[in-house]
C-alpha cells in the first residue's frame, strides 16, 4: 500500500458505518417519540440530524471508489440516493402519499439494495471459505447482507393492505429500517479492519499510527 495515501479507503468504510450505525439511535433520542419508521423522524424535531447525517453518508459514498469501475459506479449511486431520500421526505403518518414520498421510498430501496450488495458481493469477493480473520469478517459481510435483504422484504410485505394496520402498530417499518441500518454499519465498520479479531496486523486499520510527511 502506498505510504502517501492521505485518506485510507478503510477509514473511509469506518467513518460511513459509524454514523450509518448512529443514525436509528440519535434520530429516535431527539425525536423523543415513538417513530414508525426512520424517516418518519424528519417531520419531528430530529429533522436536522436526519438529514445532515444522510448528507454525511452520502458525501462519503461518493468519495469511495471501492477497488474497481464497478464498485466507484454503485458507490456514487448509493450516493446519489441517500442525497435523495433526505431531500424528499416520506410522508407523514396522516399524509397521503405524493411524487415526493414515492421519490423517498424508491431512493431508499436503491441505497438499502446497493449496500447489501457491498455486503454480499464486493466485501466477500476474495475472501469466501477463508479461514482464520478473514473468514469471520466474510460470515459478518453475509450476515449483514442477509439482514438487510430480510429487512426490505418485511417492510415491503408490512406495508400490503392485509397486514399493514398490524405493522405498524408494532412499528415494522421503524425495526426493519433500524435493523438494516445497523446491519450496514456493522458491515462497514469490519470492513474498516480497525477490530484487531477481524484483521491481521498487516491489513488492519491503525488509526494513530504515526506517518511520515
Amino acid at each position: 500500500m502506498s505510504k502517501n495515501i492521505v485518506f485510507d479507503y478503510r477509514a473511509l468504510r469506518l467513518l460511513v458505518g459509524l454514523i450509518a450505525f448512529a443514525i436509528p439511535f440519535a434520530v429516535s433520542l431527539i425525536a423523543r417519540e415513538s417513530l414508525t419508521s426512520i424517516s418518519a423522524s424528519y417531520h419531528t424535531d430530529a429533522r436536522d440530524a436526519f438529514v445532515g447525517l444522510l448528507f454525511i453518508v452520502g458525501a462519503f459514498l461518493w468519495a469511495y471508489n471501492g477497488h474497481n469501475i464497478r464498485q466507484g459506479r454503485a458507490s456514487k449511486v448509493a450516493s446519489l440516493a441517500a442525497f435523495l431520500v433526505a431531500l424528499y421526505p416520506t410522508a407523514c403518518d396522516a399524509c397521503e402519499p405524493d411524487i415526493v414520498s414515492i421519490v423517498h421510498v424508491s431512493a431508499a430501496a436503491v441505497l438499502f439494495s446497493i449496500l447489501a450488495y457491498f455486503c454480499l458481493g464486493p466485501f466477500r469477493e476474495h475472501i469466501r471459505n477463508a479461514g482464520g480473520k478473514a473468514g469471520r469478517r466474510d460470515n459478518i459481510y453475509l450476515a449483514c447482507g442477509v439482514v438487510m435483504v430480510a429487512s426490505m422484504i418485511a417492510i415491503g410485505i408490512g406495508n400490503l393492505p392485509p397486514v399493514k394496520e398490524f405493522a405498524t402498530g408494532i412499528r415494522l417499518t421503524y425495526w426493519g429500517e433500524a435493523a438494516a441500518l445497523c446491519a450496514f454499519g456493522v458491515a462497514w465498520i469490519t470492513a474498516g479492519k480497525v477490530i484487531p479479531w477481524l484483521a491481521d496486523d498487516k491489513e488492519a486499520l491503525h488509526l494513530f499510527a504515526r506517518k511520515g510527511g
